[in-house]
């Protein structure tokens, strides 16, 4: 084999968000400069601010598809549907050129996740393309993401307020390395914004951190509205029947994206390969990875042990995966526990997870005892995993606390925000 393949092997084998650096960089080479620079640019909001229309909340998502949908973006699209059923007219406004959503199966996604039809009132419109999409210059902007947030700050002189509502779903400056990200995300704390923040652990997090605006001791509670995640048990839910034979099975969330480094993704197979080495892992077991949307190739465990990538599965065939398996490995080097863990734990499997801050081990325990939190380590997570090795095989409950109506938790936050629309200054 020549020395250059063998080369890159090696550096799959050892350093995979190293290969996949590599990759990009052949693969993309726009993306790849992109990267290199390090700034992820914003499409600039392409909106004509309109006075006289009745004030309305733009809510930025930059995507709205089927592969888009996971816990984070389905949080957004529950919340505006939430905020829309107030008597508020919402437009979720797309940042991704050459983006179009398909109605018929935005209704649909939104009826399931509101158990209802979805309201007249929420429509989804486009404000990257040629033609600019109309907003009233009365509208409140809710900014879901720093890239959004600071997307917003050319459009806000033009508008009645110069402030705006945050979807606050982690610490996303510790998405990247110190850098010029790293900054912008932290600058957009500092704008004129109100927020609700998804989870106590993250509130708590940015109280004790104090960027920005959250310096004030008193802005979280005076400006902010925290709320906890729930978990639809409509979808997230123990087996019918215990799984018929056949070989054990772990779930690794597996992101190897330069933006999902907090995954811990070269630790979680360090500490795979270090169980299986340690004997943790013994008899039939089957290791899958999910999360990564086919950007990960088969990875070597060792002692003959494969990390295979899982398919998409789509928002039901995910839940029906976490089902099907004993064992989810989640590592999350951030103060938000990360829904697979909760969804994990709700479908009476073992989650193992990282602690952070205030999301300390007993924490993550009462939330369900199925949660198990270790330092993020290899060593911290191999002896998580034998704790949950351990476990495999015993009768499936859930055993969450967290609600299972997001009804109950987001509807106060959905009136907040509607109350904010109304509001003439």
């Amino acid at each position: 084999m020549p020395a250059k393949a063998l080369a890159h092997l090696r550096l799959l084998r050892n350093d995979p968000e190293q290969f996949g650096r590599n990759l990009l960089q052949f693969t993309n080479p726009a993306l790849y400069e992109a990267r290199l620079i390090d700034l992820l640019e914003q499409p600039p909001l392409h909106v004509a601010v309109a006075p006289g229309l009745l004030p309305s909340l733009n809510v930025i998502q930059p995507v709205v598809s089927p592969e888009a949908m996971t816990g984070g973006p389905n949080t957004i699209v529950l919340f505006a549907a939430l905020v829309a059923e107030c008597g508020v007219p919402v437009r979720i406004t797309t940042t991704r050129r050459g983006h179009r959503h398909d109605p018929v199966w935005f209704n649909g996604h939104v009826a399931r996740l509101l158990g209802r039809p979805a309201p007249s009132g929420l429509q989804v419109v486009a404000a990257a393309e040629a033609e600019a999409a109309t907003v009233g210059a009365q509208d409140l902007w809710l900014a879901t993401h720093w890239t959004t947030a600071q997307g917003l700050a050319p459009v806000l002189p033009r508008m009645t307020r110069d402030w705006f509502l945050y979807l606050v779903q982690d610490f996303e400056p510790g998405f990247y390395a110190w850098s010029s990200n790293y900054a912008l995300a932290l600058e957009t704390y500092g704008m004129p914004h109100r927020a609700a923040i998804n989870e106590g652990f993250l509130a708590e997090y940015l109280r004790t951190q104090g960027p920005g605006l959250y310096a004030d001791p008193d802005f979280v509670d005076a400006r902010c509205q925290v709320f906890e995640p729930a978990v639809d048990r409509r979808i997230f839910h123990p087996p019918a029947a215990p799984r018929a034979g056949g070989a054990r099975r772990l779930l690794f969330y597996a992101r190897p994206t330069i933006t999902n480094m907090r995954n811990l993704l070269g630790l979680g197979v360090q500490a795979l390969r270090q169980a299986i080495g340690d004997g943790v892992f013994e008899g039939e077991w089957e290791f899958h990875a999910i999360g990564s949307r086919g950007s990960l190739p088969p990875l070597s465990l060792g002692g003959g042990r494969m990390l295979h990538p899982a398919p998409w599965a789509g928002y039901d065939g995910y839940a029906e995966t976490l089902r099907q398996a004993d064992i989810l490995l989640c590592p999350m080097l951030s103060p938000h526990t990360s829904y697979p863990v909760l969804e994990m734990a709700a479908c009476g499997g073992v989650a193992v997870t990282n602690t952070f801050g205030p999301k300390t081990a007993a924490a993550l325990a009462a939330l369900s005892p199925d949660i198990i939190g270790v330092a993020p380590t290899p060593r911290g997570f191999a002896e998580g995993l034998r704790a949950a090795v351990a476990r495999a095989g015993q009768p499936r409950q859930d055993r969450l606390t967290l609600p299972a109506d997001w009804d109950a938790v987001l509807r106060p936050v959905a009136q907040w925000a509607a109350a904010a629309v109304r509001e003439t200054g």
